[in-house]
């Protein structure tokens, strides 16, 4: 076991159960996961929620018995930056802070190993010494002291150097992406200028503005990176290519497409190392995740997940397919595109080039003795008949739909052809979902909303699913919003979470559809028998403290 692991398994641990900042339990959930995926112990429970970043770093500089320093009160010195090149600073996640007779001071999130710590001694002919400090802190200054420096947007650089310039700010702009958890990264080309903007927490922020004359180059290198035809520039192009950070692969998704000014190109951000996906961790309520974990245990039917693009349809797919993956079944994924790999499961993607349809792929994945099939997106006649036929043979199909709730998945199926007998006696669950923003954890704060507020968020309705029957909710409840601050950078969000609401057909569901009832008639009859709304599912975040109203509001103002 090497130096890093030993730390973060024995040390770090033991440190924060000290501290009580965790519990045993916690550290020995974190300890499984740790054991699977081989990431840091810190990173993990950082993931889970059980202690936050400032956490995790003052316990390693305990254990190392290095200063612990808050990033956001340091100004750096000027002249400082150059002694550490860019592609250093990002490989090893280091920053400089300042030179004190002859000693250059870094900050790290963790400590660096002895042979790296003497290259740059050689490199900056300086006594190194360090201090550690949170990764998003110092993926802050990274971006503010060394990312600026890549934009361009005050000079070009020469026409020589310009190959070598694109490659830097192709990487360095994924390497800010990532520190900013941004899932996409758009370069766009207008008339004038460049735009760069990110999608962080589901909203596309603007980040710089470059110019004109980077696009082409910058485009050019996306494509041989993605093995494209650089020379296609009137045709829509897909790939894909993998970016090494901090020594983690990231496999990034690529889509280019030509426009009036030239071309725009896409990058979505998938982590091969995945985070670690569970039911638990997609904000699922207690009750709501009782019921979806008996219904994925049923040994044949199918199972709908349903919401629009970018509402973590497949993310819960993954999450449902890790917790049922087992060597005693034999699941295989037919996908567009297989996002993430998982091991022990036969993972299929569609070739529209190669003919390779979701309908085609799932008569050949039949013929290969599946218990379990995963189908990516149900799009058509064909792939619903053949999907909803598969479970009425004896397997266990998951798959998703675009409605905007679960009732109406029923009845998209019936609209696209599908036999209502057939429907009604196959479908056993729908959950419809969608994701909201989390309320930053640094910077918000309570407040008790106003009658007048109480009324224009519509609460009438779903008041007593909120108050879970406390008398006097409305003149004792307290909610929270974020106020704005430079972690959250000044949106009062940080982080996302789902809301769902689950449909589980049962004999009355069942007879409505036979019938080819309206959406809104089965709608009506599953929340009589039980069924929690979305809007209700996100006021319930509200409750909680997790998300302010209007962001619940806006999510679910379809509902």
């Amino acid at each position: 076991m090497d130096h890093e692991l030993i730390w973060s398994v024995e040390m770090l641990g033991n440190v924060l159960v000290e501290k009580k900042v965790i519990n045993k339990e916690q550290l020995n959930e974190a300890l499984e996961i740790q054991i699977k995926d081989k990431e840091l112990l810190g990173q993990i429970m950082v993931k889970l929620g059980h202690c936050m970043e400032e956490d995790v770093a003052c316990a390693i500089a305990q254990i190392y018995k290095l200063p612990f320093i808050e990033l956001e009160k340091v100004n750096i010195e000027s002249g400082t930056i150059r002694y550490i090149p860019v592609n250093l600073a990002l490989k090893y996640n280091i920053i400089p802070l300042k030179i004190e007779k002859n000693t250059l001071y870094l900050a790290c999130s963790r400590p660096l190993n002895p042979r790296v710590s003497a290259n740059l001694q050689r490199l900056t002919n300086k006594q190194i010494s360090f201090c550690i400090a949170t990764d998003s802190g110092i993926g802050r200054l990274l971006r503010k002291y060394y990312m600026r420096r890549l934009g361009f947007s005050e000079k070009m650089p020469a026409e020589e150097n310009i190959n070598q310039s694109v490659v830097d700010v192709l990487n360095g702009y994924i390497s800010r992406a990532l520190g900013q958890r941004a899932s996409d990264i758009h370069f766009e080309t207008g008339k004038d200028q460049l735009r760069v903007r990110f999608r962080i927490d589901g909203v596309l922020r603007e980040v710089d503005s470059l110019s004109i004359k980077l696009s082409a180059p910058l485009v050019s290198r996306i494509k041989i990176l993605s093995g494209l035809d650089i020379a296609e520039k009137r045709a829509p192009q897909d790939g894909s290519f993998v970016f090494e950070e901090m020594g983690s692969p990231v496999d990034i998704r690529v889509s280019v497409l030509p426009n009036i000014n030239g071309e725009k190109a896409v990058l979505r951000l998938l982590s091969s190392k995945r985070r670690v996906i569970t039911l638990e961790s997609l904000g699922m309520e207690e009750g709501t995740l009782e019921i979806f974990k008996s219904l994925i245990k049923r040994p044949h039917g199918i199972i709908l997940i349903t919401g629009p693009t970018g509402s973590g349809k497949t993310t819960t797919l993954y999450a449902v397919l890790r917790l049922i993956c087992s060597q005693a079944v034999n699941i295989t994924t037919i996908e567009n595109p297989v996002e993430y790999q998982i091991e022990g499961i036969t993972q299929t993607q569609v070739d529209y080039a190669n003919k390779i349809t979701f309908s085609k792929a799932l008569k050949f994945i039949l013929r290969q003795d599946p218990d379990i099939i995963m189908v990516g997106e149900i799009r058509d006649k064909e792939t619903a008949d053949i999907a909803l036929r598969a479970a009425l043979t004896g397997h266990l199909v998951f798959s998703t739909l675009h409605t905007n709730d679960a009732p109406s998945a029923l009845t998209r199926l019936i609209e696209m052809g599908c036999e209502p007998y057939l429907v009604s006696s196959t479908v056993c669950a729908i959950v419809a979902q969608r994701l909201l923003r989390l309320n930053c954890e640094f910077c918000k704060k309570p407040f008790s909303p106003l009658r007048d507020e109480w009324k224009e968020f519509g609460l009438n309705s779903v008041g007593k699913d909120i108050s879970n029957g406390e008398k006097n909710v409305k003149k004792n409840i307290q909610w929270f919003r974020g106020q704005g601050c430079q972690r959250c950078q000044r949106t009062g969000y940080r982080g996302r979470t789902g809301i769902f609401e689950l449909l589980k057909v049962d004999s009355f569901i069942q007879q409505e559809v036979i019938k080819s009832s309206s959406a809104q008639r089965i709608k009506e009859i599953a929340v009589s028998c039980g069924m929690r709304t979305l809007r209700q599912d996100a006021f319930l975040k509200v409750k909680h403290g997790l998300t302010s109203p209007e962001e619940a509001m806006k999510v679910t103002v379809l509902d």
